[in-house]
Order: C-alpha cells, then sequence, then structure tokens
C-alpha cells in the first residue's frame, strides 16, 4: 500500500502538467500514423478518474480536446494535401483492409464519420484523412471535429470522472480504479468496431 501512495503523491505533485501533457497525447493520438500506437482514449479515462479524485485539474478536458482537434486538423491536411499517396504509407501497408472499412465509413454516414471515427481508436485519424482526401469543406470539417472532439474527450474522461468522484485522492483504490477504468474503454471500443465494421 505504501507504493500505491507515494505513486499517487508523485501524480498530485505533477498535476499542473496534466493539461499540456493531454495536449500533447492527443494530438499525436489524432494524428495520422501515430493514431495506432498512443492510446489516447485509455488515457483520458485514466485521467478522468483522477479528475474525479481532485488530483487532476478538470481543465485538463480542455487541454485535450485542443491537442485532439489539431491532430485531425492535421491528418485532414495531410490527406487534402498528398491524397490517396497518403493511404500508401508504410504504417498503412499492412492495414489495408481497414483503410478499406474507413472509406466504406465515409461513404456512408459522411459527416457523421467524423464523429463516429473519434470512437474508433485505429480508424480516428484514418477517417479525417479520408475527409480531407474526399475534399469536404474546411469550415464543415472543423466544425464536426472539434464539436466531436469535445464529446469524445468527455465522455470518456466522464468514464472515468464518475468512479474517481467516490474515492478520495489518499485512498489506496485510486491507483487500482486508475488503471482499471480504460479497460472499460476497450470493451466499449471493440463493441463499436464490430458494429460498425
Amino acid at each position: 500500500m505504501d507504493i500505491i501512495q507515494k505513486i499517487s503523491a508523485l501524480i498530485a505533485a505533477q498535476a499542473d502538467w496534466a493539461g499540456p501533457l493531454g495536449f500533447v497525447i492527443a494530438f499525436f493520438g489524432c494524428l495520422a500514423g501515430s493514431s495506432f500506437v498512443v492510446p489516447v482514449a485509455a488515457i483520458v479515462t485514466a485521467t478522468g478518474v483522477l479528475i474525479g479524485a481532485g488530483v487532476v485539474s478538470w481543465t485538463f478536458i480542455l487541454w485535450t480536446i485542443c491537442g485532439a482537434a489539431l491532430g485531425m486538423s492535421v491528418s485532414y491536411e495531410l490527406g487534402k494535401r498528398y491524397g490517396p499517396r497518403l493511404l500508401d504509407m508504410p504504417m498503412l501497408q499492412s492495414r489495408q483492409q481497414l483503410v478499406a472499412r474507413v472509406r466504406g465509413l465515409f461513404d456512408r454516414y459522411g459527416l457523421a464519420a467524423i464523429m463516429v471515427g473519434y470512437h474508433i481508436g485505429p480508424a480516428r485519424a484514418l477517417v479525417t484523412s479520408v475527409a480531407g482526401i474526399a475534399g469536404m469543406p474546411r469550415l464543415k470539417f472543423e466544425t464536426a471535429s472539434i464539436l466531436s472532439a469535445a464529446v469524445w474527450i468527455v465522455d470518456h474522461a466522464l468514464i472515468g470522472a464518475i468512479p474517481g468522484t467516490f474515492i478520495d485522492a489518499g485512498s489506496p483504490w485510486l491507483l487500482p480504479v486508475t488503471f482499471g477504468a480504460p479497460v472499460v474503454v476497450i470493451v466499449l471500443t471493440v463493441v463499436l468496431l464490430r458494429k460498425v465494421f
């Protein structure tokens, strides 16, 4: 239990950096290429527990929304600028089936695919790049992206914050719940992937 209290104290001491770190994590979690390896949804959910327990400020959510929207905007621009060549990146060569499914998602749902894409980890930046490739107007895309980022970040933070409100900042349960909450997000993502694809 002593180690858990020490880790909790370390997190509390570094809580001022949570917002900027959330921005960077969300940016790379929504950027074409790196979105495959940055588990931003799980990190936001885990941090939501810390927000609920009062260890991290709720401003983390605002920072993270901005990072996600910027990462998606850059991915859109890459799609617009490089077109279908972007989908030939070495990282995507082994995922051509996913690329085909994302194109189908965008064709089927259009603007709503941006919202759906935020909630599907591996497809997140791909949906955005396909929007750029398809020539979706910038203003339309940015509006959908910012609104979707806000909904996505808030709902994932709430998944963690709700149980976090029942945990005291010094509780030995803080870290187990913080590390356990992302499991819920992973299960929800798998369910959503099966329903959409």
